[in-house]
């Protein structure tokens, strides 16, 4: 029994995008968008920044009070979405639905949109996968293991990663 660890996979990951970005006069630029202040999510926004600053990719975070109308939160972020200098929105949640589907599919970087997940079934190789289930992929490919042609089984059927990671499998011939 191997086991796979994903720490050594990360790391890699963070060498790779650093060298990637090593040669561009234009860092890639992510928004972080929030609503509230829960202590979760505020360790994983510290997480995030930490993780995109140590790679070379620039950060813009935008955080409204929990209190927010939808109709101030939609414009302010019809206005996130639309700014060309933002390649990447990750948008935490739970936030109402007409506002995770309003996310540019170009631009959701979790993966979470009806649009994004469409691109993903559909078998689009850009398509950006949720993220749990592309770590999986990702720790399989660096470990070797190629899904094609073998069983696959997986437990759960979430839209964040049960579904996604079947279809990432079934992508790949597994």
């Amino acid at each position: 029994m191997q086991i796979l660890k994903g720490a050594p996979v990360a790391a890699a990951i963070r060498d790779e995008i650093k060298k990637e970005l090593e040669g561009c006069e234009t860092k890639p630029c992510l928004a972080i968008v929030r609503v509230g202040e829960k202590q979760e999510d505020l360790s994983y926004e510290r997480s995030a920044l930490k993780r995109m600053s140590g790679v070379g990719i620039e950060t813009k975070l935008f955080v409204f009070p929990a209190d927010i109308s939808m109709d101030d939160f939609s414009a302010e972020f019809a206005a996130i979405n639309d700014d060309p200098t933002i390649d990447g929105i990750l948008l935490f949640r739970p936030l109402p639905a007409q506002l995770v589907e309003s996310i540019a599919p170009e631009k959701d970087v979790d993966g979470i949109s009806s649009a994004a997940l469409g691109k993903l079934f559909s078998g689009d190789k850009h398509a950006f996968a949720p993220c749990t289930a592309q770590a999986v992929m990702e720790i399989l490919h660096f470990y070797g293991i190629e899904p094609q042609g073998k069983r696959a089984v997986v437990l759960g059927r979430s839209l964040v990663v049960g579904k996604p990671l079947s279809m990432l499998l079934l992508n790949e011939n597994a």
